[in-house]
């Protein structure tokens, strides 16, 4: 039966937030749209539903999606709201919204308001890449010789962590020459956290721990692995919470994906990894990086000051995951550590600062990432006394950009530019 174009419904999709997870959903969304027959439009003007994938970890998305959402309601086609606001910011989406709504643990209950298609949500394949673009090596370029990495970064450790980078790589793209090895290829392996961080506005929304099977995995990464795909970036909301309702663990995933691609090469990249875990498991996590599978890390360490991290609720020691963090640059010099820290928790003293600076320096990340703090006041954090000062954080990043830029190490403000995304919706 051939339906006329113009008779579909009309779906405009749009994620509020650069999360790699959120616009996966946005993508399986869209295809799940797509293939039960409605038309996939690019502007919420002339849509008959518009999909709103939303994020709240931090209050500035939260303003400014809020502020969206009131603006794009008016348009005449119906708004759904999804993602982690109507989970976690439930009361504030009401002064602003009486519409639909549905929170990410929930993302199939939209097939409750579609009631007439014919392709449910979880029978729509799993979404593997979206147009994000090369962001794990973009900072490699085949044709850069040592010379232009010595100009750009100067006899620093820096330099010498792209000189084994960039010499891997071009190995890499010689042995792999046939392959897909420009297109990132994410593989989803659990969805929600296990964890308790004080500070965390997500939890809620995305609900329990739920993993894929190990069996499950390796058939997935085994079929994109056939199609040609040769760097894989493995995702989750809390990917070291892996395994935990299936008395399973990301060590043996890792080790059973890696058993399925012994006859190929291929590059992985490991996000949001808990620096407790890497502690814990650093003797199954060695071998992988000695032989260069894993290429990339990205640790949220969140603060160098135990005594933060211990009000944070995140159960690891500071000084045990710089050794972890140094024995794994001895093994591979080029392996590429990314990390995310949070500026201006509450009590945080200028001695806890310094002992985050101090930690900078020991470790000599690739690319830091700091957030300011965020407050919710039904978090526990909120109840942590005493609160600094919005003139002290500012002095502070402004401390912190220019040690790490000193040090050839490149930053990004979080919530900063989370804001000015938001703003250009």
């Amino acid at each position: 039966m051939i339906i006329n174009q113009e008779n579909k419904k009309r779906v405009y999709i749009s994620s509020a937030f650069g999360c790699p997870l959120r616009n996966l959903d946005a993508a399986k969304l869209r295809n799940y749209f797509s293939l039960n027959n409605y038309k996939l439009v690019d502007t919420f003007e002339h849509c008959d539903y518009h999909i709103y994938i939303t994020c709240s970890a931090i209050n500035p998305n939260v303003i400014n999606q809020l502020n969206y959402i009131k603006e794009t309601q008016k348009s005449s086609g119906e708004l759904i709201v999804m993602g982690c606001l109507p989970g976690t910011n439930e009361e504030d989406l009401k002064t602003v919204f009486s519409g639909k709504a549905i929170a990410t643990k929930n993302t199939s209950d939209i097939d409750n308001y579609f009631p007439d298609v014919r392709i449910k949500y979880h029978e729509v394949p799993e979404v593997h890449h979206y147009d994000f673009g090369n962001f794990v090596l973009s900072d490699l370029r085949p044709d850069e010789s040592a010379i232009k990495l010595l100009f750009k970064h100067g006899l620093s450790k820096t330099f010498c962590r792209q000189i084994h980078r960039s010499s891997d790589f071009k190995n890499f793209i010689k042995i792999n020459k046939d392959f897909n090895i420009t297109d990132p290829c994410f593989l989803i392996i659990s969805s929600g956290c296990a964890n308790n961080c004080s500070y965390c506005n997500i939890r809620e929304a995305i609900g329990k721990v739920k993993s894929k099977s190990i069996e499950r995995l390796v058939e997935e990464y085994s079929t994109l692995l056939m199609q040609g795909y040769r760097i894989f970036h493995f995702l989750a909301e809390d990917i070291c919470s892996y395994g935990l309702d299936i008395k399973s663990s990301l060590s043996r995933l890792l080790m059973s994906l890696s058993e399925a691609d012994k006859a190929f090469h291929v590059k992985w990249s490991l996000d949001g990894v808990n620096p407790g875990w890497l502690v814990k498991y650093l003797h199954e996590l060695t071998p992988l990086v000695k032989s260069k599978k894993i290429m990339e890390m990205t640790i949220s360490v969140e603060s160098g000051s135990n005594r933060i991290l211990e009000l944070m609720n995140r159960h690891y020691n500071i000084k045990e995951v710089e050794n972890a963090l140094k024995s794994l640059r001895k093994i591979n010099p080029g392996l590429k550590i990314n990390a995310l820290f949070i500026e201006g928790f509450p009590s945080e003293t200028e001695e806890d600062f310094n002992e985050t600076l101090n930690f900078l320096k020991k470790v000599r990340f690739d690319n830091v990432t700091i957030t300011v703090y965020s407050e919710f006041e039904t978090r526990v954090s909120a109840k942590i006394f005493p609160k600094v000062g919005k003139e002290v954080i500012e002095e502070r990043m402004s401390r912190a950009k220019k040690l790490l830029l000193s040090i050839k190490t490149p930053v990004i403000r979080g919530d900063f530019e989370q804001q000015e995304k938001n703003k250009s919706l």
